[in-house]
Order: structure tokens, then C-alpha cells, then sequence
């Protein structure tokens, strides 16, 4: 394998190693024995992030915002954080209950609490606590899905509302109550 073949296989996998191994197994072998250096996958690794900015701009796909999510939380600085809300601010509605959902997730974490994933987290632990208000903001705006019929994406709004709640708490974003339990605002 040449370098250009794993520089391809990683972006095609969102430059995750799990994906290619998982989708392209023969080729994550090919592509270990190579040994691309950590130094190498970060510029390439940035190399799709830009690559997702530019699809988002001129497509709005609310799944861009996701992968980019997935792809630069690793970095976790403040410069992969304005580039994650630059595709946020460029995704393109009216969004499906299940998509305004995604993204909401994606906000606020979908991992336990303690493990601070979640572009708000993100935030406010890069000192941008202002960015991390704007964010809780825009989650319950998500989050402000009519009562559905389907069970399953119903508890995974009151999953979502809870955590709002415990995260406005824990970093003192200071929205009150009535806020945190009827959040009605622009629509999708």
C-alpha cells in the first residue's frame, strides 16, 4: 500500500481506524503494516474536516455536523471547535424529529455525564463559556420536538431535556427552570 492509498483509506473512513478496520479489514492491515505516524493522520485528519466544512457550505447536510463532530472532539481545541459551529450554523432545515435529535445529542453528549463529551462541554472547557450558552440554547431549540407518537425517540427527548438540565447545573449556564422545561423557540 502507498502512502496516497492510505491517505484514501483514511478519509474514506472518517478517518477512523474502527471504520476501516470494520468496512475495509484487508486494507486496515495493509494500511497498520505501513505504520502512518500520528503526525501524518492529523493533517490529513484535517485535511477532512476542511474537506466537510466545504460540503456542508454548499449542501447544509445536518450528518456533516456528526462526522465532524466525531472527527475533531479528538482535538478538542478552539480552533476545531469554531470549524465544528461554522458547519452547525450552515446546516439547512426544515430537519425530521429525528435529525434536530441527532443533533441535539451531538451537543450535549451522548456519553455519561462524567465523560464531558458534547460540543457544549467542548466549550466550556476550552474557557468559551458564552459558546457553551449559545450551544445549551440551540440544543433545547432541538429538543423542542412536539409530543411523537414513536416511544423510543420520546424517551430519548426526556433523556436529553434531563441532561440539559444537569449540565445548565453543572457549568452554571444559568437558564432557569421554566426555561430547561419549556423551551419554545424558531423552528427548524
Amino acid at each position: 500500500m502507498t502512502m496516497q492509498k492510505a491517505r484514501e483509506l483514511y478519509l474514506k473512513s472518517d478517518c477512523s481506524h474502527f471504520l476501516m478496520c470494520t468496512y475495509h479489514y484487508s486494507s486496515y492491515l495493509e494500511y497498520k503494516q505501513l505504520g502512518v505516524s500520528k503526525t501524518q493522520e492529523n493533517i490529513w485528519r484535517n485535511e477532512k474536516l476542511r474537506m466537510l466544512q466545504i460540503e456542508a457550505r454548499k449542501t447544509g447536510d445536518y450528518k456533516l455536523f456528526s462526522r465532524a463532530y466525531e472527527i475533531a472532539v479528538e482535538f478538542r481545541n478552539y480552533g476545531k471547535l469554531r470549524l465544528i459551529l461554522d458547519i452547525l450554523k450552515h446546516v439547512k432545515g426544515p430537519l425530521e424529529p429525528l435529525q434536530r435529535l441527532n443533533i441535539a445529542e451531538t451537543l450535549l453528549g451522548q456519553k455519561l455525564p462524567k465523560a464531558r463529551s458534547g460540543v457544549i462541554y467542548w466549550a466550556y472547557d476550552n474557557g468559551q463559556k458564552g459558546i457553551a450558552i449559545l450551544l445549551m440554547d440551540l440544543a433545547l431549540q432541538y429538543l423542542d420536538i412536539p409530543c411523537n407518537a414513536d416511544q423510543g425517540l420520546s424517551k430519548r427527548i426526556q433523556r436529553g431535556r434531563q441532561l440539559s438540565k444537569r449540565i445548565n447545573t453543572e457549568l452554571e449556564l444559568n437558564f432557569t427552570a421554566i426555561e430547561l422545561q419549556n423551551y419554545s423557540a424558531r423552528k427548524f
